[in-house]
């Protein structure tokens, strides 16, 4: 999923939150899934990133997400990953948004996309931080919403 950290040269890729599996589970009533992963390690360039989806109506959805660095670092990025399902089990990728930015510390980014009503949708995220020829990764997951 971090297809960001593909074109870095030595990249970490840190251990993400706990729910990876395609398979994941989904939440009934929610309106908002947020996942979060932090780098507890003191001293990396990758201090957390964080995704989170929210249910706007029964056509649309509003997906943000955060890279955040210790230390301004020369490239962020952060791909967010919109995921469907039209029974709740068997995700797939519906649509990629992929941000950077340079000689910062905090990327952050959020949109409102319009979706098929009917479905469940769940988001993840690739956030990366690059500083000279070192880079570090992480990935997020959210559970999967119905948008009805």
């Amino acid at each position: 999923m971090v297809a960001t950290a593909a074109f870095l040269p030595n990249t970490l890729v840190y251990g993400a939150s706990e729910d990876k599996s395609i398979y994941a589970d989904v939440l009934e009533d929610a309106d908002t899934v947020t996942d979060t992963s932090t780098i507890l390690t003191r001293g990396n360039l990758l201090n957390y990133g964080t995704v989170t989806m929210t249910k706007v109506n029964s056509m649309c959805v509003r997906i943000s997400g955060i890279t955040q660095a210790h230390r301004v670092c020369d490239t962020l990025g952060l791909d967010l990953f919109l995921y469907k399902s039209s029974d709740g089990e068997n995700f797939s990728n519906y649509r990629k948004f992929p941000f950077t930015k340079g000689n910062d510390h905090k990327l952050y980014q959020t949109l409102e996309v319009i979706v098929p009503s009917g479905c469940w949708y769940r988001l993840g995220g690739g956030h990366v931080a690059v500083l000279g020829n070192d880079g570090e990764s992480t990935t997020t997951m959210t559970k999967g919403i119905y948008v009805n």
